[in-house]
């Protein structure tokens, strides 16, 4: 088993309260010593008492993918089993329930009742309503929390909690360079990718930090004009709008970097005459066909449900939804730009035109982009997000790869 980092054994010596958390950076070791020490621990010192184990996790999939699967590389699966249909895994020789935490109907099956350990992974990114039934909850006079995170805004919910005098807490602050196994080369190219953006402080040292100023103030490094020639494979990304502007991008791929070769853009507003959905089908159709004849995959706004219809009917087009999840768009796309992985043709001159101005409203309470003209903004997340651009291809199997008869190339 791995040495422990001097951090990890801090944690192991002071992590004696009530509340024990680890937040701070991405890969800084937060986990392991969960999965490897705590977890384990904890769960034998309770099990001949009474109350529940819990692991709660932004959802199944993560927790398994997280926590459980982890676990089982150390101990194997006769020491940790799978989640069975009454979301219980069997860890240790004793039963732990397995449950999302991202609306509270995933979590009310255990109102009522004691629990006695609790692990909490990524509880940032938890329903609030949760993380409060979750107070009530551990009510034993031996009941313990573990749990860890990355930091979010500084006026999330967490942050006020972990802020509050009354509460009988450990908490542990990481950085990134409290991980003394992660290779320079691997820290000093993340701490590229995140410079210059909220997640620096965040994902790097470890700060509740406020987003502010543009969101993408690296896109100068990411305008370039495509290559010469027909790429790889194309996709078209979407941003449905009927009053507000219709936005496609066609992304093609060109030695394992996506290039925004061309846009569509089409403002209802500004020209004072909507389209209707058929005379955008035709359109865009026309727009692609100027580069490729073949099928190509169209990412779509998931709430243009009409839209997406009328495409499905169509010879040219295989549609997939698009991840519309904001935040995590956001920062996926930030990390693409960052790293090379998408380049945006100049002549797009309405892309650039959002990008100068995209920034986080300062005024909100709640995190989140300025939402005027980001119709591009948009259409760019929908690809970066839906496609997994900005993961290490060892780490999924991208949509081309899994349906290849909906692609042009044989990649």
């Amino acid at each position: 088993m791995p040495i422990l980092t001097p951090k990890q054994n801090e944690y192991i010596r002071n992590a004696n309260r009530r509340w024990n958390l680890k937040i701070g950076a991405v890969r800084s070791g937060k986990s392991f010593v969960d999965i490897a020490y705590v977890i384990p621990a904890r769960l034998r010192k309770v099990a001949d008492k009474t109350g529940l184990n819990v692991i709660l996790g932004v959802s199944r999939e993560t927790i398994e993918s997280n926590v459980l699967q982890p676990m089982r590389e150390i101990y194997t699966e006769a020491v940790v089993g799978t989640i069975n249909s009454k979301n219980i895994a069997k860890i240790c020789g004793v039963p732990v329930y397995c449950l999302g935490a991202e609306k509270r109907s995933q979590v009310s099956k255990l109102q009522g009742k004691s629990i006695k350990y609790c692990y909490g992974d990524e509880i940032a990114r938890w329903n609030q309503e949760v993380f409060a039934m979750l107070e009530s909850r551990l009510d034993k006079q031996y009941s313990c929390f573990d749990g860890s995170c990355n930091p979010e805004s500084p006026n999330h919910w967490l942050k006020k909690f972990i802020d509050r005098p009354d509460i009988d807490a450990y908490i542990q602050k990481y950085t990134i360079f409290d991980n003394p196994t992660l290779p320079p080369f691997f820290v000093d190219n993340l701490c590229k990718e995140y410079e210059g953006t909220v997640y620096y402080g965040r994902y790097i040292t470890g700060e509740w930090t406020s987003a502010q100023g543009l969101i993408y103030p690296m896109y100068p490094k990411a305008l370039k004009i495509p290559p010469d020639g027909t790429a790889e494979v194309y996709v078209l990304s979407v941003d449905y709008g009927t009053k507000n502007a219709f936005a496609a991008l066609l992304w093609g791929r060109y030695k394992g970097v996506w290039y925004a070769v061309d846009g569509y853009y089409y403002s209802g507003r500004e020209k004072n005459e909507q389209k209707t959905d058929d005379e955008y089908g035709k359109d865009l159709e026309k727009f692609v066909k100027k580069y490729t004849d073949k099928r190509i995959m169209v990412v779509i706004d998931p709430s243009a449900a009409s839209f997406i219809t009328l495409l499905r009917k169509t010879t040219w087009a295989t549609v997939r939804s698009g991840n519309n999840t904001v935040l995590d768009g956001i920062r996926e796309t930030a990390t693409a730009m960052q790293k090379g992985l998408i380049k945006i043709n100049p002549a797009i001159k309405e892309w650039k035109t959002e990008v100068e101005g995209y920034a986080w409203d300062e005024k909100s309470v709640e995190e989140k982009p300025v939402k005027v003209d980001d119709h591009y903004m948009d259409s760019m997340r929908y690809f970066v997000k839906t496609f997994n651009i900005s993961k290490p291809k060892a780490t999924y199997k991208a949509v081309w790869e899994k349906n290849r008869r909906y692609y042009h190339a044989d990649i």
